[in-house]
């Protein structure tokens, strides 16, 4: 019985600890932020659609900027390093298994289905820039659908959002 408490115990653990994170993160390999003191952040508003909450966007400035912060970095405007956030809708087209018998509608008991429906796509791209040597040093993108639980406009999945981008530094 022990045995089995403790499979249990370590499967649940791993399976708990072994979030998988939608994060792309690529950067320099001489990039460290630890050689830098001061930071700017700037929120790319050339392409934003009526669709993104510019609440949430700040909110998530700020929170970056704070663990930023925290990390021993201080807020310049005139930074010589950029941190640009850069945020997009794309709408694209899904369809499911359901097309029975070869057609894009089938017959069930309650109703006629369409298996073609729109599904829209949030974007979140961060680069971290070197204004003097016009160079992008680190990137991150993330991508999550309309109405996810990790939308950056819910506090916590902001916070998780930030707190997986500052990991990467690490």
């Amino acid at each position: 019985m022990k045995k089995i408490i403790t499979l249990l115990t370590f499967v649940i653990l791993v399976g708990c600890s072994t979030t998988q994170s939608n994060l792309k993160i690529d950067s320099i390999d001489t990039f460290s932020l630890s050689n830098y003191n001061q930071f700017n952040i700037k929120i790319n508003t050339t392409n934003l659609s009526a669709e993104v909450n510019p609440i949430a966007l700040e909110r998530f400035k700020e929170n970056l900027k704070s663990a930023i912060e925290d990390r021993g970095l201080i807020y310049n405007k005139d930074s010589n390093i950029v941190f640009d956030i850069n945020f997009s809708t794309k709408e694209t087209v899904e369809s499911d298994n359901l097309n029975f018998h070869y057609s894009r509608y089938y017959y069930d008991y309650y109703r006629l289905r369409d298996n073609v429906y729109n599904v829209t796509q949030n974007i979140l791209r961060v680069n971290l820039k070197d204004l003097d040597d016009e160079k992008t040093l680190w990137t991150v993108v993330t991508i999550w659908r309309q109405g996810s639980n990790r939308s950056i406009s819910y506090d916590d999945a902001s916070n998780m959002l930030v707190d997986e981008i500052m990991v990467s530094f690490l």
